[in-house]
């Protein structure tokens, strides 16, 4: 798809985002599942805000610059990587939209979100709503969602159902200024 064709898509909406699939092939993405499966994550839980897995490393340089690159690309304008987090959701996970109100900036900013799950749940869209209307992203691995967060641009991902068995979502979610 070209960057042109993807600039349309991403203005397309009142909500400025675009999904881009097939970004992130299926050798990186599970490179990426087995070092964070070596890393410690921390179990977020607090049922007003959500509850999954995070981390705040590994630090992967290269990877960041490529997905900086893509939305700087799509955006056409500079962008600088001011916070990255690893996710990991599993059955019973979910995040909603107290828990993105309280981590989220207040500004204008760029979310751009990786999904490096081994396989589709068939669960867990993001959302992205004002309260009234609502954008869906599905989960799907090897994309890569490019979102402008207005302020008004709240997100939550969906509860993950037991039908998703043993599957597990990854995902690292970078804010962009």
């Amino acid at each position: 798809m070209s960057i042109d064709a993807l600039r349309a898509m991403f203005q397309a909406t009142r909500f400025r985002h675009v999904l881009v699939p097939g970004v992130f092939p299926e050798e990186a993405a599970a490179s990426l599942r087995e070092e964070l499966g070596g890393s410690e994550l921390a179990v977020f839980d607090e049922p007003d805000r959500g509850r999954y897995e995070f981390a705040t490393e590994p630090a992967v340089p290269t990877l960041f610059e490529d997905m900086r690159g893509l939305a700087q690309q799509v955006l056409g304008r500079p962008l600088v990587v001011a916070r990255a987090t690893w996710l990991r959701l599993r059955h019973r996970d979910y995040l909603l939209l107290k828990g993105d109100a309280g981590t989220r900036m207040s500004t204008e900013h760029v979310e751009l979100t990786l999904d490096f799950s081994a396989e589709a749940t068939g669960s867990g869209e993001m959302i992205y709503t004002d309260g009234y209307e609502s954008w869906p992203v599905p989960q799907e691995p090897g994309s890569v969602t490019i979102a402008l967060r207005e302020p008004w641009v709240f997100r939550y991902d969906r509860y993950l159902p037991h039908t998703v068995g043993d599957k597990l979502v990854h995902r690292l979610r970078l804010l962009l200024t």
